[in-house]
């Protein structure tokens, strides 16, 4: 039955379209899959069709050269929904392609095989094919090969809708993160204002300004991870610094500059956190009495392992109370999550290096 005229035709579109496959670009998963079916059934054309409304679309191909055709053209979508490997051993012979236009094309179509993609739902999408310009057969053995390697197809798709989906859902946390942070800083905020003595005001302001730039640190991972599985730490933490900076004191000046390296979202959150705590540490302790000053982080491949943080101030160094306050222990837990090692360093004013491996 041809796919255009199949009863649950709505559904499959739906189906097919809940992949999110279509017009995507070369990936190299399904590209081998087309090389070894072309090879072991030994066919100069392979495809990976998708049967869209209108239009064959290609993922992948060997030896035919374009990515869609007219769904007039395609034999794929005549033969799908017939669920098994369908052999074609001479188109001119075939009433399902006797009159394709393909035949007639440069080079023709004179044999034709494809193994039907079916969802788990049992929606045929499509098919992984082989195209010959002579007539020809399949083994049994090519039979078989072309059919499981059609289940590896369906199952690199499932594989990326799965992971799409946990990415949508990790997103949702972190937007629920994100607002959840603002709201315990806004009433962190209103409860500051009503208590009694400075101290305890202190303390708030603290803790409020903190998760204030947690939340916006949260939403700049959101921002620039953009659903992908690694982030470069050049720009992330370039975009931290600016943030961060918009908070400290008028008179100091925070520079950034890191080597580009790509490493996982968990990561990048606890390189940020490191830069945020060390810079709020160093507004508080290190410019007293609105001294003017630098407050740098150096980012640098070590050897083709590792990677080293170094964060510095130039400011009067930081007390023994910072050192060992809520601040440094962030920093330390910081360190750990990344399976780093921190050092102090020397002055003049007060630095630590992280260092950890990639």
């Amino acid at each position: 039955m041809n796919a255009l005229h199949a009863s649950n035709e709505a559904r499959r579109l739906q189906t097919l379209r809940s992949y999110n496959i279509l017009d995507t670009g070369i990936e190299a998963a399904f590209d081998e899959i087309t090389a070894i079916a072309a090879t072991l059934c030994g066919k100069p054309i392979a495809m990976i069709t998708l049967i869209d409304e209108e239009r064959q679309w290609i993922k992948s191909e060997v030896g035919l050269g374009c990515r869609e055709m007219p769904i007039g053209q395609s034999v794929c979508a005549r033969v799908m929904n017939e669920r098994e490997v369908v052999v074609i051993p001479d188109t001119a012979l075939d009433p399902r392609t006797r009159d394709n236009p393909l035949r007639q094309a440069t080079p023709p179509m004179a044999f034709y095989a494809g193994a039907p993609l079916i969802a788990p739902n049992g929606d045929a999408l499509g098919a992984l094919c082989l195209l010959d310009e002579v007539p020809g057969t399949l083994t049994p053995v090519q039979i078989e090969t072309l059919r499981v390697m059609a289940k590896q197809v369906m199952a690199q798709l499932e594989l990326r809708r799965t992971l799409r989906r946990a990415d949508v859902l990790r997103r949702e946390v972190d937007h629920r993160v994100k607002n959840s942070l603002q709201t315990v800083a806004s009433l962190t905020r209103m409860q500051a204002r009503r208590v009694v003595g400075d101290e305890a005001r202190e303390a708030l302001d603290v803790v409020q300004r903190r998760l204030e730039n947690v939340a916006a640190l949260n939403s700049e991972l959101y921002r620039t991870n953009a659903g992908e599985g690694s982030i470069d730490i050049a720009p992330f933490l370039a975009s931290i610094g600016r943030l961060v900076s918009e908070g400290g004191p008028e008179r100091v000046h925070l520079t950034l500059a890191a080597e580009a390296i790509l490493v996982g979202s968990a990561r990048a959150g606890s390189l940020a956190v490191i830069v945020n705590e060390f810079a709020m540490n160093s507004f508080k302790h290190a410019f007293p009495d609105d001294r003017a000053g630098q407050v740098t982080f150096t980012g640098a491949r070590r050897g083709e392992a590792s990677y080293s943080l170094v964060c510095r101030d130039d400011g009067v160094g930081s007390p023994d109370s910072a050192q060992r306050g809520l601040g440094a222990l962030i920093i330390e837990s910081a360190v750990e999550q990344l399976d780093g090692q921190l050092e102090t360093l020397e002055g003049p004013g007060y630095g630590i290096e992280v260092v950890f491996p990639i």
